[in-house]
């Protein structure tokens, strides 16, 4: 009860007049205190001491003792998030290991049995990998060894780019011999690759599906092509490679990764299309000088395709020599392309097993890319898988086709989708095996 209330109060009853005069005296008090206790009303309200029983005063030690046991929970959060990946990278390697063991293996046994008897050559009969550095291993470490050499009218080596032959060369003066070398950065480089598009996958899709479709790349009944002294290895890692870094927004280090791809296979060239997409998502976050990386990232696959005829040009004399080694291999790209490779299956069937079975795996890769496609996969990667199957028929054959599909990344993220059905998955992991061991004795039927 305040003063004023205390002296009206306290008056006896019967004066009542007296204190209807006081009234006007106390209001005019009143009024002259209100800037007074306005000004205490607005500042701050010290706080009580934690003696006088103030329920602020008594929680905030308790928040300071919270502290560090959140900071221990994000702790052990990230720990085990760490350990979910490093377990996640233990199961694509063992499958990757896995599979390039059997790869081995089964070269070693068909070289040692020769079997079906004959049909070994002699230099594959004389060393037990030897099917693994056949083919077109034999001309990558003939350019490593002489250079590139144009013979017009015949099949020669600028057909086949340069970063690989150039990797085998380093590893020669190191003291490897060649077919080791190619053997080593293959498989390397592959082992590495899974690893990459594991963590590429991880941008695009649930940890789980990334990680299946890694599995599903070391477990293609193609991948044996891995293992070879072929490109397909060292151009799968690149093209991850540097795809991760324009999402996680490496600019200039996917450049040169893209690069490094276009100038392994030049179908590298098509990764401009995912990496444009990643670019152009973060384009409005991006400082001046980021944009500038960005955009060199796009442009470095088709710079490094420009800078190959130029090489060419400097170390042979013929800036064409690229094209006229493809003709001469019987790869002139026609608009009909597909509809003579469709004739020449029809026609050929029996003699001409390898174009059927390019032609099989050809859906495989497009139906691939279609559930990825249905599953939210944007359609600039789609896209740039798409191409990379479609392209090569237009040299009038599906014979390389299976290979060249091999570097169509969102087609095993496609078939990562399909595996969420644990029958699908199982009959994948089961069958895959014996088709790649398969794989790998065919190379003697078809080795020229």
């Amino acid at each position: 009860m305040g003063a004023d209330d205390a002296r009206l109060t306290s008056r006896p009853e019967g004066d009542e007049r007296a204190g209807a005069r006081e009234l006007p005296a106390i209001a005019d008090e009143a009024r002259a205190r209100e800037p007074e206790d306005a000004a205490r009303a607005a500042s701050a309200v010290e706080p009580l001491d934690h003696a006088d029983g103030d329920p602020v005063a008594e929680a905030r030690p308790r928040e300071e003792l919270q502290e560090p046991e959140r900071a221990e929970a994000d702790q052990g959060r990230e720990d085990g998030a760490r350990r979910d990946r490093l377990r996640s990278y233990a199961q694509i390697l063992a499958w990757g290991l896995g599979t390039r063991i059997l790869v081995f293996a089964t070269a070693a046994l068909v070289v040692g049995l020769d079997r079906p008897e004959g049909v070994l050559r002699a230099p594959l009969a004389a060393r037990p990998f030897s099917l693994l550095t056949a083919w077109d291993g034999r001309w990558y470490r003939i350019v490593a060894e002489r250079g590139y050499l144009l013979v017009p009218g015949r099949q020669s080596d600028p057909a086949f780019f340069p970063l690989l032959p150039i990797l085998l060369s380093a590893l020669h003066a190191l003291g490897l011999s060649l077919a080791w070398a190619g053997l080593v950065v293959s498989n390397l480089a592959f082992l590495a690759g899974l690893v990459v598009f594991y963590e590429l996958g991880r941008v695009l899709l649930p940890e789980a599906d990334a990680r299946r479709a890694a599995c599903y790349v070391a477990l293609f009944p193609v991948g044996f092509v891995f293992s070879m002294i072929y490109p397909e290895a060292l151009a799968f890692t690149a093209l991850a490679l540097a795809c991760l870094l324009a999402a996680r927004g490496r600019w200039l280090l996917s450049a040169l990764a893209i690069a490094a791809a276009t100038l392994t296979r030049p179908e590298g060239v098509f990764a401009a299309l995912p990496i444009a997409l990643l670019a152009a998502r973060a384009w409005p976050a991006l400082r001046l000088s980021e944009r500038s990386r960005a955009v060199a990232a796009v442009l470095a696959g088709p710079a490094a395709l420009a800078a190959y005829p130029l090489y060419l040009w400097w170390s042979i004399g013929d800036p064409r020599a690229w094209q006229q080694a493809e003709r001469d291999w019987g790869r002139a790209f026609r608009l009909d392309g597909w509809v003579r490779a469709v004739q020449h299956i029809s026609t050929h069937t029996q003699a001409d097993n390898l174009a059927l079975v390019g032609a099989v795996f050809c859906g495989l890769y497009l139906v691939a890319l279609a559930v990825a496609w249905r599953a939210g996969v944007p359609f600039a990667w789609i896209a740039f898988g798409a191409l990379l199957v479609v392209v090569p028929p237009f040299s009038g054959s599906f014979a390389a086709d299976a290979r060249f599909g091999l570097l169509a990344l969102p087609a095993y993220w496609g078939l990562a989708r399909l595996g969420r059905s644990r029958v699908v998955d199982y009959s994948i992991r089961l069958v895959s095996p014996p088709l790649l061991a398969a794989g790998v004795v065919s190379l003697v039927f078809w080795f020229p």
